[in-house]
């Protein structure tokens, strides 16, 4: 997948939550703590990206809405082509 496409869908599944600054932030911010750059990612890698993205998330808005937002983040995903 590639690294914009990713970043790019979990930024529209988390912006209605954080709104889009900050959604993109969270994403780009967690990908470089991952090492993921521009450019090509595997599905593995990007669903390491959700746990990271889903436990940040846990602080703002609780287990069970966390937990929500990483099944629609896997789902997008999934619509790119890259479910695991």
């Amino acid at each position: 997948m590639e690294y914009d496409a990713v970043i790019a869908a979990m930024t529209r599944v988390l912006a209605p939550v954080l709104g889009e600054s900050m959604a993109r932030a969270s994403a780009q911010a967690h990908g470089a703590k991952l090492a993921l750059t521009n450019g090509r990612i595997t599905a593995e890698q990007a669903d390491a990206l959700v746990g990271k993205l889903n436990s940040g998330l846990i602080v703002f808005v609780g287990r069970e809405r966390a937990a929500g937002l990483a099944e629609q983040m896997r789902g997008a995903l999934e619509a790119l082509g890259g479910a695991p």
